[in-house]
């Protein structure tokens, strides 16, 4: 499994714990907004963009991991939009989510909120943020299309792991 991989299925665990507590406490605000922050950030725009490639490539652990995440997503959306969850499922899956027995699913073992790595590799998910938005600030104040390679940018230390996701994702020369 890839590194970005890994990374994002610890902090989808991370998600759907407090997810899952904060439905316990029927704290709606707190179980969307951590979905929300996860779905239309986190998920879409940093690590879809760093599998994108490998998406098209018909990469078996990229495509596993996004079925994984959207599968798990919309068990957890379905008290708030039983509807549209059911219908995408349904659809997708022939089950609906609406339906689901087990929420969360278990996490990856080794991903598990608590787990060392889990640990680590969500403490790196600030770092990737910025070197992203930093990264494509710069090609936005340079005059630079995203898509066109740049030169003189440093991945930091803490996500050398990543190292030649990023420079693929960014076109870092």
């Amino acid at each position: 499994m890839a590194a970005e991989d890994k990374w994002i299925l610890a902090e989808f665990s991370r998600t759907m714990n407090t997810v899952k507590t904060a439905w316990q406490e029927l704290d709606i605000y707190s179980a969307t907004q951590a979905m929300k922050n996860f779905g239309t950030g986190i998920f879409p725009s940093h690590w879809m963009e760093m599998a994108k490639s490998r998406l098209y490539a018909d990469d078996v652990s990229a495509i596993w991991t996004v079925h994984r995440i959207v599968r798990d997503f919309m068990s957890a959306f379905s008290p708030v939009c039983p509807f549209f969850t059911h219908h995408i499922t349904d659809t997708l899956y022939g089950t609906s989510a609406v339906d689901v027995r087990q929420f969360p699913a278990e996490p990856v073992a080794e991903l598990a909120v608590g787990s060392d790595e889990n640990s680590r590799l969500c403490g790196l998910t600030k770092v990737i943020i910025e070197f992203n938005s930093s990264t494509w600030k710069l090609k936005k104040d340079s005059g630079i299309s995203l898509n066109m390679p740049i030169s003189g940018v440093e991945i930091p230390p803490d996500i050398q792991e990543f190292a030649e996701i990023l420079c693929q994702m960014h076109k870092l020369e």
